[in-house]
């Protein structure tokens, strides 16, 4: 069986500060001790996406009506609809990121909406139901934040970093979705090195089950 392509979309600014990426690389080492794996790693901050201002959404209308598009937009458009195609050439998704004000940081917003186009990312049917064409995908999810948002604490209701991306992938038809929460990240340095030693050893522990759920997928 030919290696597995992932696809690792890295969300961080911080280099060796970060705290999400030496979670996620634990996991993927651990993985790929499994699992032959083909990994495209994208630096979100390093990447130059094509803007989604006025006249790319008009462009994108007019698309779909069969318009006229002006040369310049089109070809922008046609970037968009590249990433989209390379997105779902995948196997497999790992996403990294930090929390910034309760939700992701916008490099990876911006990769989420070139994405998430209509005939790339899904279609709707006669019946207007979405059709996710990222069906049958596991995805990973590495999130690091300062403050602890668990699923079942007080905070929860804040969490538009995990509840969204969970959320988004769903929308795009990835239904075994895993996740690893990194928190508190804020703090002395000794205590947030625990945090994320403990984060890696979980995540490392969670590479298992994610590569059963991979080798399913490719049988």
């Amino acid at each position: 069986m030919p290696a597995a392509r992932l696809l690792h979309l890295d969300a961080s600014p911080r280099g060796e500060r970060s705290r999400s990426r030496p979670v996620a690389q634990a996991w993927l080492e651990a993985l790929s001790a499994l699992v032959p794996l083909e990994i495209t790693r994208i630096d979100l901050f390093a990447t130059s996406l094509p803007p989604l201002g006025p006249g790319m959404i008009e462009g994108r209308y007019a698309r779909i009506r069969g318009d006229t598009v002006d040369p310049a937009i089109a070809r922008d458009w046609d970037r968009i609809d590249a990433i989209g195609r390379d997105f779902l050439l995948h196997d497999a998704i790992l996403i990294a990121t930090p929390m910034w004000n309760f939700g992701i940081p916008y490099p990876l917003k911006h990769y989420v909406d070139c994405v998430t186009q209509p005939g790339i990312a899904f279609t709707n049917d006669a019946a207007g139901n979405v059709i996710g064409h990222a069906a049958g995908r596991p995805a990973m999810i590495v999130a690091a934040s300062a403050i602890d948002i668990a699923t079942d604490g007080p905070l929860a209701a804040f969490d538009f970093q995990l509840s969204y991306l969970e959320r988004w992938l769903g929308f795009i038809g990835v239904t075994d979705i895993h996740a690893m929460r990194v928190a508190p990240t804020y703090g002395p340095e000794d205590r947030v090195r625990e945090t994320v030693g403990r984060a890696a050893d979980a995540a490392r522990a969670m590479a298992a089950v994610f590569a059963q759920s991979l080798n399913a997928t490719r049988e």
